[in-house]
């Protein structure tokens, strides 16, 4: 046969816990044992969870032993799990009723009244009362009681900082968006208040107890609840005249809902009760007059209660005899039976505290050791979820630097965002390294005796899709900042810095790149601006929201949607400088060349044009939009608007445009559909139908043509911000970019952008030395200085660009670089035509109606 089950492997058993729900325990009262039997089955598990085993006659009441057990030095509460970390169970609950009737025996010397204790009304009594609780209980002597309580504190302010750290730090970051660059930190200083703040009602509340004295209101023995407004030392004097069987229910009461809490699974704040892996144990001893009335008690307030307690007891009987023996034809019954049959009978009937043992069944082995892996395990899983928790929020919202990405930096989309001087941490698009090397070069090439002033490049350096090509416009743009760099440090005084920030592709992060610039520009008096945020997009509006909260000068290159500088309640910010012509021009320039006729038609009616519009599911795209919305303002508003959102849906929307008649396909959205609107109308639509786009197609339609990818070459007509046939010497700044290009072998490089980038360094530099003109102290502000000088700078000389001339307006809000060009080109159908296929077509100008006016006129000659 095999050996018969070690009894100490039952009782392990029962002592450990499920993970979801905690199942009632038994009172093991082991009959007819002999005299030690129950220390045996239970010796093995001191150390490992919470025990106590009170020496037999060494309390004179049941007050004495509850004392000993969950009282200040109690037991059950000094006992913590090796090497776990866990807490042991605190008992403010027990504690405070031992404190209450123990003031029953301490009556002060001259006390007026003959009576102790008082009745519970008696004013001089609360007054006494409410003295010696806020002796006992008050957060010092809570504190410096022993060193069991220091341990608790610390336990709380970890619980609760594992709750609070992570939503202050969300909070605080969700604050931060109003808050400027006056103060960088602000999202670390307000967590750490908040989670402060928090930790110390947390600790308040739970250190002395005060989260569990509601309890006192809710227990079962209505004649000893605390009634509503009653305070704690008054209460303590309503039991102080409480009969001694009241008081020992209510302790014995009081010490299970003390351990009911503190194995208690909190659903939403990972406290250590999650993981506890064993039960409490308490030994007795039922001869011993005071252990048999609590175990008398406890059977009383089990069943007058229902309360489950996490408890095993384990009482040895000796004075009784055991069970009466099988019957002769019964297989004889093993402990674990015993145990399997009074779990099906409480799960059937409800809690049978006492299950009586047979003291001459038990079977110990030298041999056992408790199993406790899984135990361990556990209470390590509770710590790793509370890491990840305290640790996940911080690094979501500030950055990932433990993941690839460098200080100042997050991980988004498979890219590195935000701000940074590392290239091999932003690792941009191939296309760009080359350029970006040659900027590195000329930052470490700088004069460091002269002033070095910082200027900010917010753009796209990366992709997360291939296939979508964004990094033309950054290479023109970044093109045009270094040549001007280069140029303008050679002059040997004040030197040019170029910092990098990626914006992530469709600068989905340029808020957060702003942050980055907005903190690392807090102090800093020698940072002049930031130069890019190309895109028309929401991203783009909360980006110059935040710099312009921090009174940061930006200089946009191709921006040109009308609405992308309106951050403040449809008031522009006062920091944004346009370098293009803006969307309401382009869609004037539309309204004339359709009024005039397309190459080789007739003016078009706006009930023959269909007016292609662009929108993303988010809502985010503002060009497209706000190009349709300032065609809608003019002679063509009668136009039909088709939206779409992807390229299945725009070819639909041709198709039907053209089923509908429309004779021009106006399309407003990005160069990445362009191919769709092309290739549907070749085969969708009558040969007369003509396609009229935006300026965002310039770049990609000019790189088709010369990959000669659209094998049909349909005609196109287009407005450009610049003369993209120029470039090669016509303007002597342009040369000087062309030149430079050359020199560093990059390619894809949009001209458009070159010149656009250059054209606002120029500003820039131009406005630099309007400072340097007059006596500069090294504490003045470069941003701000920046920031007025360009106001009105060229109006009393045009500034000579590669873009051609142009000056600010000194208007205190709208800055636009005016006057600027547009220019009407179509592609050429015939194979070999000159220029890349691309035919002129006209050009407009874009200037101020009047002196000190926001509207601007746009006027038109067609070749």
């Amino acid at each position: 046969m095999p050996p018969e089950q070690d009894s100490r492997e039952v009782v392990e058993g029962l002592l450990r816990r499920p993970f979801w729900r905690d199942l009632p325990l038994p009172v093991l009262v082991l009959t007819g044992a002999q005299d030690g039997t129950a220390g045996q089955l239970a010796e093995r598990f001191n150390g490992l969870l919470p025990y106590a085993k009170p020496e037999e006659g060494a309390h004179r009441s049941l007050a004495e032993l509850v004392d000993a057990l969950a009282g200040a030095s109690g037991a059950l509460g000094g006992n913590r799990v090796g090497r776990t970390l866990l807490p042991a169970p605190r008992f403010p609950l027990t504690e405070f009723v031992l404190w209450a009737r123990a003031q029953r025996d301490k009556k002060p010397e001259q006390w007026p009244e003959d009576k102790w204790p008082p009745q519970p009304d008696s004013r001089p009594g609360q007054e006494e009362l409410k003295r010696r609780f806020g002796a006992r209980f008050g957060v010092r002597p809570s504190l410096q009681a022993d060193s069991r309580k220091r341990w608790a504190a610390g336990d709380f302010l970890v619980r609760a900082a594992v709750f609070f750290v992570p939503v202050a730090t969300v909070v605080a970051w969700w604050l931060d968006t109003g808050i400027t660059d006056l103060i960088p930190l602000a999202p670390g200083l307000l967590a750490l208040l908040l989670g402060a703040g928090a930790i110390g009602l947390q600790a308040v509340r739970f250190i002395r107890g005060t989260a569990f004295s509601r309890w006192f209101r809710r227990h079962q023995y209505e004649d000893l609840r605390r009634t509503v407004g009653q305070s704690r030392p008054e209460y303590a004097l309503r039991l102080m005249n409480a009969s001694e069987p009241e008081i020992e229910k209510l302790l014995v009461y009081a010490m299970l809902e003390d351990l009911r809490q503190a194995y208690r699974k909190w659903p939403r704040i990972p406290w250590p009760s999650w993981g506890r892996g064993l039960y409490a144990l308490l030994v007795l001893d039922a001869d011993d007059p005071v252990h048999a009335r609590f175990l008398r008690v406890l059977d009383e307030v089990l069943y007058e209660t229902g309360i489950v307690p996490p408890l095993l007891v384990i009482a040895e009987d000796r004075g009784q005899p055991g069970p009466a023996g099988p019957p002769a034809r019964r297989e004889r019954r093993t402990i674990a039976k015993e145990v399997d049959d009074w779990r099906s009978r409480v799960a059937l009937r409800g809690p049978e505290p006492r299950l009586r043992l047979a003291g001459d069944k038990l079977v110990l082995t030298g041999t056992y050791r408790p199993r406790l892996g899984r135990v361990k395990a556990r209470a390590v899983g509770y710590w790793l979820a509370m890491l990840a928790l305290l640790l996940a929020p911080p690094l979501y919202v500030y950055g990932s630097n433990w993941f690839g990405c460098g200080p100042g930096m997050m991980r988004a989309e498979r890219q590195c965002v935000g701000l940074s001087d590392n290239l091999a941490e932003i690792a941009p698009d191939p296309a760009l390294m080359p350029i970006l090397e040659r900027i590195k070069r000329q930052n470490e090439a700088i004069d460091t005796r002269q002033r070095v002033i910082t200027v900010f490049y917010l753009g796209v350096l990366t992709t997360s899709h291939p296939g979508d090509d964004q990094t033309g416009g950054s290479a023109g743009e970044l093109s045009g900042i270094a040549a001007r760099q280069g140029a303008y440090n050679r002059l040997g005084s004040w030197q040019i810095k170029v910092e990098l920030a990626n914006s992530g592709q469709y600068f989905r992060h340029a808020e957060f790149a702003a942050r980055m610039i907005r903190q690392r520009a807090a102090g800093d008096p020698d940072v002049a601006g930031v130069i890019g945020l190309a895109w028309s997009r929401t991203e783009t509006q909360d980006a110059i929201r935040v710099l312009s909260d921090a009174h940061i000068p930006m200089l946009s290159t191709t921006n040109s949607a009308d609405q992308t500088p309106l951050v403040y309640h449809d008031r522009p910010s006062p920091y944004f400088f346009r370098m293009a012509a803006p969307n309401s021009a382009q869609a004037r320039a539309f309204e004339l060349w359709l009024a005039h006729g397309l190459p080789g038609r007739k003016p078009v009616a706006p009930q023959r044009v269909a007016v292609l519009v662009e929108h993303d599911a988010e809502d985010h795209e503002l060009y497209s939009r706000d190009l349709a919305e300032g065609l809608a303002k003019g002679p063509y508003a009668a136009a039909r608007q088709y939206r779409f959102a992807n390229q299945d849906e725009l070819a639909s929307k041709v198709d039907l445009a053209c089923q509908d008649g429309a004779e021009v396909l106006l399309y407003t959205g990005r160069a990445t559909f362009l191919n769709t609107v092309a290739d549907t109308r070749e085969h969708q639509c009558a040969d007369k139908v003509q396609i009229l786009a935006g300026d965002d197609v310039t770049e990609k339609l000019g790189q088709i043509l010369v990959k000669e990818d659209f094998l049909n070459r349909p005609a196109i007509s287009f407005v450009a911000l610049n003369d993209v046939r120029k470039g090669q010497g016509d303007n002597r700044t342009q040369t000087e970019i062309e030149n430079w290009i050359a020199s560093v072998k990059a390619t894809g490089v949009s001209r458009v952008h070159a010149w656009m980038g250059y054209d606002a360094l120029l500003a820039v530099t131009s406005a630099i030395n309007k400072i340097k003109a007059s006596d500069v102290d090294e504490s003045v502000n470069i941003a701000e200085s920046v920031a007025y000088n360009l106001r009105g700078l060229g109006v009393g000389g045009l500034i000579q660009g590669a873009s051609g001339k142009f000056y600010f307006s000194e208007d205190a809000e709208s800055h636009a670089a005016l006057p600027r060009g547009l220019w009407l080109f179509s592609t050429d159908p015939a194979a070999g035509a000159p220029d890349n296929g691309l035919v002129p077509r006209g050009s407009c100008t874009v200037d101020e109606k009047a002196p000190d006016t926001a509207e601007l006129e746009v006027k038109c000659s067609f070749d």
